[in-house]
């Protein structure tokens, strides 16, 4: 099979009549190998909350994901392996402190099926405690995507958040939104040339650019994105924390929690309220995947996290803002 195609399904062929007779929810996620213990983790946590009514469809991204684990994966949900071309990963922005599966979402449009007009994009390093039906099923009108506004960077002008601002007109109150669950318009992407604008903004600002694929699609679409509640994606570094600066209280009827940043519950405990319930899914997971060894900064950064964060999360804030963390 040449690379860049959609894969035959790799799932059991167990149960036909009733596989079939449910709504298919196609979702689509990029890893690597380091991150397909975390997959797994997302997935059985999102089947375990979805109605019955339907079944998800993984359209997986990868380079270089073993067949072991991809068996694992299909195991759990009906899946279609896909391996970009070379070409299409080159013509994505290189970063140092990103491998380039982190911006394969700026591909979804060419690489899946056109008779998909929807898909729901979900990083790998996420817990799901609700029925992922509700967020399908949510209307966004003629919007390129749905996301969650992101708690750590507010605004496209807080730090780290949209360069060049002022060439690109963004208005001073535009939310940043969160990348790590998008329901996507397809057509409506393809329609507005959004990878092209995308990779564009990217190589104009070069290693200026905080968040690769994040960032540049907040600076395209800053005023053409449908706004999510926010428990459908809440930060696990942030949500439940003493620190944390809504102070809504949404993290307590969660329906998405995204581990995103350095803190990775699967190396190493992790602070805050979630830690328990990711613990509990990740002990399940591990039967299909091996378990990750920690490493000296995995264990450092669990004890920062658990016992020191709380009293030194200002500075520690001070520092990322400038980004020197």
């Amino acid at each position: 099979m040449p690379a860049g195609t959609v894969a035959a399904p790799l799932y059991d062929n167990q149960d036909f009549s009733k596989r079939y007779s449910r709504v298919k929810l196609p979702i689509a996620c990029a890893i690597n190998n380091d991150y397909a213990l975390p997959l797994l983790v997302m997935l059985i946590s999102l089947k375990e909350h979805l109605r019955p009514s339907y079944q998800p469809v993984l359209y997986l991204m990868h380079q270089g994901v073993s067949e072991d684990l991809l068996a694992s994966i299909s195991r759990l949900v009906e899946t279609r392996s896909i391996v970009p071309r070379a070409e299409s990963v080159a013509a994505l922005p290189a970063h140092p402190h990103f491998p380039r599966e982190a911006a394969y979402s700026l591909l979804l449009p060419a690489l899946l099926p056109e008779k998909l007009d929807r898909i729901l994009f979900l990083d790998a390093d996420l817990l799901v405690l609700d029925d992922l039906a509700q967020l399908w099923e949510t209307s966004i009108g003629k919007c390129v995507l749905a996301a969650a506004p992101d708690a750590a960077i507010p605004l496209c002008r807080s730090p780290r958040g949209v360069k060049k601002r002022d060439e690109l007109g963004i208005s001073e109150d535009a939310v940043y939104f969160n990348c790590g669950v998008m329901l996507i318009h397809l057509s409506e992407w393809r329609q507005r040339h959004v990878t092209v604008r995308a990779c564009d903004y990217l190589r104009k600002v070069g290693p200026q650019v905080d968040f690769l694929h994040q960032e540049a699609l907040n600076a395209i679409l800053w005023d053409d994105w449908f706004p999510l509640d926010t428990r459908w994606n809440l930060l696990g570094s942030l949500a439940g924390r003493p620190y944390e600066s809504s102070g809504s209280g949404t993290w307590r009827k969660p329906g998405i929690v995204h581990f995103a940043g350095r803190f990775k519950p699967w190396k190493s405990p992790i602070g805050g309220p979630f830690d328990q319930p990711y613990q509990a899914f990740l002990s399940r997971a591990a039967l299909w995947a091996p378990a990750v060894k920690p490493t000296l900064k995995d264990k450092l950064l669990s004890v920062y996290d658990r016992h020191l964060r709380n009293s030194l999360y200002g500075c520690e804030r001070a520092l990322w803002n400038r980004r020197l963390l």
